[in-house]
């Protein structure tokens, strides 16, 4: 038996990452134009939809792998959450009432030093809330979720400036901030960040790319490629297919 080949879907994410800077452009446009803009680019992240082109590719990929998903309840998916009522994801895909893909999908352009953080605690915290709804049934399917999250870094010189550990902060005696971080950029420390919670498990597979404009994006580290994403993802499609029947 021919086992089917993962496409190669670097065109379709260099022309999401096309997409991603032109909406970006006219919504900040939008936001000028209307009196909102304070300056920065907040105003083209507030009106969203910039990530679109990347939630879009990431339900293709689905399709080119066989699958047919069942009809959403609506533009915007909740789910069940145990430390929480309910939390919305970017994408929800269930197929024969199983959940077969969770995907969030964000993006970083200013403001690094406070957003890094929240944007790691945040993927974290989503992460073991699914994973603790599943262990109490509340997502009721026999399945194992299966989470991804995609991240797109705005390529600028705070974001690609290696990062010194303070000394100066009150850390307790007898605990050691991890060393691998000392001289990372931001770029380095969101790769590192996310290939440590795709290999503890936490996510099922992870993009990171930094991006300076249209055309012109990298990956800190092949394991982030859309590529190793998608493949993953192809993967978990052909699983479930055969789980299902």
């Amino acid at each position: 038996m021919t086992l089917p080949t993962v496409p190669d879907y670097e065109a379709d994410f260099a022309a999401a990452v096309n997409d991603f800077w032109r909406i970006k452009s006219s919504q900040q446009a939008a936001s000028e134009e209307a009196g909102t803009d304070d300056g920065s680019t907040s105003g083209s992240v507030r009106a969203g939809k910039h990530m679109d082109p990347f939630e879009a590719l990431v339900r293709k990929v689905v399709q080119d792998a066989g699958i047919t998903v069942d009809d959403s309840p609506g533009d915007k998916i909740y789910l069940p959450g145990y430390y929480r009522e309910t939390k919305s994801w970017d994408v929800v895909l269930q197929y024969q009432g199983h959940t077969l893909a969770v995907v969030e999908a964000k993006s970083q352009g200013s403001s690094l030093a406070n957003n890094f953080n929240n944007r790691v605690e945040e993927a974290i915290g989503q992460a073991a809330d699914v994973w603790k709804s599943h262990e109490r049934n509340l997502l009721v399917s026999g399945i194992r979720p299966w989470i991804g999250y995609l991240m797109i870094v705005e390529e600028t010189p705070k974001t690609t400036e290696p990062k010194h550990l303070r000394r100066g902060k009150a850390v307790p005696e007898g605990m050691t901030v991890d060393p691998a971080f000392d001289g990372m950029s931001y770029a380095e420390r969101y790769a590192t960040a996310f290939k440590r919670l795709d290999q503890e498990r936490m996510l099922d597979a992870t993009c990171v790319a930094i991006t300076s404009g249209p055309s012109s994006y990298t990956y800190p580290d092949q394991w982030l490629s859309f590529n190793s994403f998608a493949a993953q993802l192809w993967g978990r499609c052909q699983h479930v297919r055969a789980v299902t029947g």
